[in-house]
């Protein structure tokens, strides 16, 4: 099969992963005599991206909060090996 020529994955779990994203609306699969195409399914698709993004957004929050409170404790660490001399 041409699809999973690319991956290093069997035709049959390809197979499955396509029944997974059909069974979830985000892909639609057609009929052209052999073949069965399909086909990405924008509305859904959008609507997971909208909902990630919002848990993207708090937790880049989180992150960067993490972050800026490691360099404080950083900043504290060094001014009291300072200290100790």
């Amino acid at each position: 099969m041409e699809l999973a020529k690319p991956f290093a994955m069997s035709q049959a779990a390809i197979s499955k992963h396509l029944k997974v994203l059909e069974r979830a609306a985000l892909i639609s699969r057609g009929r052209d005599a052999q073949r069965r195409p399909r086909r990405l399914e924008a509305k859904p698709l959008a609507e997971a991206t909208e909902w990630l993004e919002r848990y993207r957004q708090h937790w880049e929050g989180n992150f960067q909060r993490l972050d800026a409170l490691l360099d404080e404790l950083k900043i504290r660490e060094k001014k009291r090996r300072r200290t100790k001399r």
